[in-house]
């Protein structure tokens, strides 16, 4: 199991690299597409901190710029990678408590909120996607058999 975690948030962190890069090298500054990708890295922060035992969450629509929506996506994902180094496969089995943004005490198993994690992001990159072509551009691919072939 750590072997697949630790392709699919390489994966994953490879993915929010080439929207963030697509965000900055083009200027972007539409609204919603920087308010989606700030969810994004906020999302991917607080459910960091959850799973290390450290919740602290942080409002997940608060808006960044281009450049720190890039920072803090590049930081969580040395984090997110990082500690799933540390992890041995008996720990993907185990039990996460967390509590919600609305404060509800929820205990899931962690394979499958890592998994979320990614399924998450890769949702809301989707969204971007379909964003960046209202505005008229071409946008990046980020599908996994992108990544797969660049990265095998």
């Amino acid at each position: 199991m750590k072997a697949f975690f630790t392709r699919f948030f390489t994966f994953n962190n490879w993915a929010n690299k080439v929207i963030a890069d697509f965000i900055s090298a083009n200027d972007i500054q539409d609204e919603q597409v920087l308010r989606i990708a700030s969810h994004l890295a906020h999302a991917q922060r607080n459910w960091y901190f959850r799973v290390i035992g450290q919740q602290n969450d942080v409002p997940l629509w608060t808006p960044l710029q281009p450049s720190a929506i890039a920072a803090q996506l590049a930081e969580n994902g040395t984090l997110w990678l990082s500690h799933l180094s540390e992890l041995q496969d008996d720990d993907f089995h185990t039990k996460l408590a967390y509590k919600n943004m609305a404060g509800d005490p929820y205990l899931d198993n962690l394979a499958d909120v890592l998994t979320h994690i990614v399924n998450h992001s890769t949702y809301h990159r989707g969204q971007i996607i379909n964003l960046i072509r209202g505005l008229g551009m071409t946008p990046p691919g980020t599908d996994f058999i992108l990544f797969a072939r660049q990265i095998p």
